[in-house]
């Protein structure tokens, strides 16, 4: 449930080609989620961690088609495929989008071009708005608005401190001592499913 919301590859149609970190916001009806995020073209790493520890990490391998989810707190994962898990909203090859470059301009120090998006699902879900990326590929900012039926939501994300730069690899990898947990084997269990 922390990680609910639009379609989470919105305004991104291809992976950006350099590797950053970054502190990320978004903001949508339901509330602020901020996350420090490492990147690269073809992983992504999201921490959404309480001063304790507590709360959740994913890690989106784009090179192998898994999303892992870690609890470090109990030291335990799980593991998705993205294809079967994130669904067609957030399949990009489901979506068609069109840009048009409004203006150049400097953006929380960084130098992007602002574009006018608008994405179409091929089941007819839509959304527009506006992004701000960088030569790289970088979206430093995105304003949309999406309708999922006769809602309108709107979905504000914006990248602060973005560190351009080589991303440690082990950043993507399961942590030595984590142990996967099998939701399967737990449905089965809660279910009284006979052996």
């Amino acid at each position: 449930t922390l990680f609910a919301g639009p379609p989470v590859q919105a305004a991104q149609m291809n992976r950006p080609q350099a590797e950053y970190s970054a502190d990320s916001t978004m903001q949508t009806e339901e509330g602020t989620i901020q996350q420090k995020v490492f990147v690269t073209p073809t992983k992504e790493r999201k921490e959404m961690l309480t001063g304790a520890g507590d709360g959740g990490i994913m890690i989106f391998r784009f090179d192998s088609k898994v999303l892992w989810i870690l609890m470090p707190s109990e030291k335990m994962y799980m593991e998705n495929s993205m294809g079967a898990s994130r669904g067609q909203r957030d399949d990009p090859s489901q979506w068609t989008y069109e840009d048009t470059v409004v203006a150049e301009e400097m953006l929380n120090g960084v130098r992007v071009t602002k574009y006018k998006t608008i994405a179409t699902s091929t089941d007819g879900k839509k959304y527009g708005g506006f992004s701000w990326r960088t030569r790289e590929g970088i979206s430093i900012k995105q304003d949309l608005l999406y309708k999922e039926g006769n809602d309108k939501k709107r979905m504000l994300t914006e990248l602060t401190n973005v560190q351009v730069g080589r991303q440690d690899p082990r950043l993507f990898e399961i942590p030595e001592g984590f142990t996967k947990l099998d939701m399967g084997g737990m449905m089965s269990g809660a279910m009284g499913r006979p052996d």
